[in-house]
């Protein structure tokens, strides 16, 4: 299957170089690093604490963590469609 990604200068070279090492294409090295990469546990993500500062009573109408992360991924993805449309 065909798609296009979006490889950082930096790791392109990388990927050329092994590729050229090994006299693979460029296709056939990432393939191999992705199937390697997915085929790894994934490392264990470890819940941070919340810091609340100020009145804990006046907490309650915070949003709770869940809230936060939810708010912080989706900054994260409109920031990257952002520089994706670039």
């Amino acid at each position: 299957m065909r798609t296009t990604l979006s490889v950082e200068d930096d790791l392109l070279d990388q990927v050329r170089i092994r590729a050229a090492a090994q006299r693979l294409s460029v296709a056939e090295v990432l393939n191999r690093a992705l199937r390697r990469g997915l085929a790894e546990d994934p490392a264990p993500r470890l819940a941070e604490p919340t810091l609340v500062y100020g009145d804990p009573s006046a907490s309650a109408s915070a949003p709770d963590d869940a809230a936060l992360r939810a708010r912080s991924a989706q900054l994260d993805d409109e920031e990257l469609q952002r520089k994706l449309a670039r």
